[in-house]
């Protein structure tokens, strides 16, 4: 029994470890009218709208930061699976101009109103092209607890690590309509590496 108590406590010891990873990546050298992904991860969807929401497990999140999106934005959901890296990096490089953290329970997605319990967290970067991106964390049953490393006013660098979704969940990239989408639903994407969309000058 005391065996088979430490094998147990080892093996939940090195999924901490594994789960929390955050391997060295090498930021692709890209100019201020490419979006990197958030996140490691699979898209889930992609959507455009002028009234700005979040979907998750069949949950919808408004997020009342039209104001940035005048003439409507992209949502591209990513689905981040206990085996991705649950750190968070910089889309793109500017300054964070805007972040809310909703705070609430973590309820399984089946339960009613959950859309007004779950965690999440909103951060808006003025990128250096003067164009506003949006990320967004949500958290869920699993995932306990949404972090941000950055505040508002900050600088930020492109692929930077920004923040963590513990025991992850899903992240979701906000872009202005002069963007051209590059990824599709299904794809697997990396945090800091996959480019998301570009820039339509």
């Amino acid at each position: 029994m005391k065996k088979l108590f430490a094998f147990s406590v080892v093996v939940l010891m090195l999924f901490t470890a594994y789960f929390y990873r955050v391997p060295d990546i090498d930021i692709p050298n890209v100019n201020d009218s490419v979006v990197l992904s958030p996140a490691d991860g699979t898209v889930e969807y992609i959507t455009f709208s002028k009234d700005i929401e979040v979907f998750k497990d069949g949950n919808s999140y408004k997020l009342n930061i039209s104001k940035y999106f005048p003439e409507g934005a992209y949502v591209i959901g990513i689905f981040m699976s206990p085996l991705d890296v649950h750190v968070n990096r910089a889309p793109v490089s500017g300054k964070v101009v805007y972040m809310k953290h909703i705070d609430g329970s973590f309820y399984p997605a089946f339960f009613n109103n959950v859309e007004k319990n779950n965690e999440r967290n909103i951060m808006i970067i003025k990128a250096n092209n003067g164009d506003y991106i949006g990320v967004v964390q949500i958290a869920g049953v699993v995932a306990k607890r949404c972090v941000y490393y950055v505040h508002v006013n900050d600088t930020v660098e492109v692929g930077e690590l920004i923040g963590k979704i513990k025991l992850g969940s899903q992240t979701a990239l906000i872009l202005p309509k002069n963007y051209k989408i590059l990824v599709k639903v299904g794809e697997h994407v990396k945090g800091g590496k996959t480019i998301i969309a570009i820039r339509n000058n």
